[in-house]
């Protein structure tokens, strides 16, 4: 119970992370009205054709800059690294036995020298 709600919870928080910035994009795109006639800082200017983007890139960097920092506080985190020195030794239903001696290798080496000269083929 307790991994699956972790689980959900570290695909919800990546998942939001990612569509963060679509987020703003469906705000601005929903409010675009709103924001043309309230919050544009160039509403008293209309041959800018603004039309909310100052407001849009404002919210577009202040979400870069706070993404910014969490990588930053994420990074600065220390590394702990853990050695363990003991053998793990694992019973095998089977019985297993090692062999120091391989004669199967001997085959592959056993032609490869012949008495013949090497000739290069010839054009008939």
């Amino acid at each position: 119970m307790v991994r699956k709600t972790l689980v959900y919870l570290l695909l919800f928080t990546l998942t939001f992370q990612c569509l963060g910035s679509l987020g703003v994009l469906t705000w601005f795109q929903v409010n675009r009205n709103y924001i043309i006639r309230a919050l544009c800082e160039n509403r008293d200017k209309p041959e800018m054709q603004c039309n909310g983007q100052c407001v849009l890139m404002k919210k577009l960097k202040k979400l870069e800059e706070s993404e910014k920092g969490s990588r930053g506080a994420a990074s600065s985190k220390a590394e702990v690294t853990m050695v363990v020195s003991e053998m793990l030794h694992l019973q095998s239903p089977f019985p297993v036995h090692l062999s120091e001696n391989h004669p199967s290798y001997g085959i592959l080496y056993r032609y490869l020298y012949t008495n013949k000269p090497f000739l290069p083929p010839k054009i008939i």
